[in-house]
C-alpha cells in the first residue's frame, strides 16, 4: 500500500535552491534529469519508506520514523507512518548535516 507523500513548505525553499544551483551550473537538461530523479525517488518514499537509511542522530534521541535517501549530492530527509510520508529536507551533502538536521527537526 501506498503513502501519501507531503513536501512540507518549510521544504521548497531546500529544492527550489537546488533546482537554481543546477540549472545556474549543468543548465536545463540536467536540471530536467535531477528532477525526474527526484521525483522517482519521492515516489518510491511512498511506496516503501522503510527502505531509507537510519539517521543515527534522530536514533539516538529516540526518533525512529526517520529516514534518508540520496539523490545524487542531496540528501532527503522524511518522516513516516502508516498513513503518511513528510519530507522535512533536501540537504547538500557537503553541508553540515547534522547540525541543519538538529536545526529543522528540533524545531518542529
Amino acid at each position: 500500500m501506498s503513502q501519501k507523500v507531503i513536501i512540507l513548505n518549510v521544504t521548497k525553499p531546500d529544492f527550489r535552491e537546488i533546482k537554481s544551483y543546477v540549472k545556474q551550473f549543468f543548465g536545463d537538461n540536467v536540471l530536467n534529469e535531477v528532477n525526474q530523479e527526484f521525483k522517482g525517488t519521492v515516489s518510491n518514499i511512498g511506496i516503501n519508506s522503510e527502505a531509507g537509511k537510519e539517521i543515527e542522530e534522530l536514533k539516538e534521541i529516540g526518533l525512529n520514523n526517520f529516514r534518508t535517501r540520496l539523490v545524487r549530492q542531496t540528501r532527503i530527509v522524511y518522516e513516516f507512518n502508516d498513513k503518511e510520508v513528510l519530507v522535512h529536507m533536501f540537504i547538500y551533502t557537503k553541508r553540515d548535516f547534522r547540525t541543519q538536521l538538529m536545526k529543522r527537526i528540533l524545531s518542529m
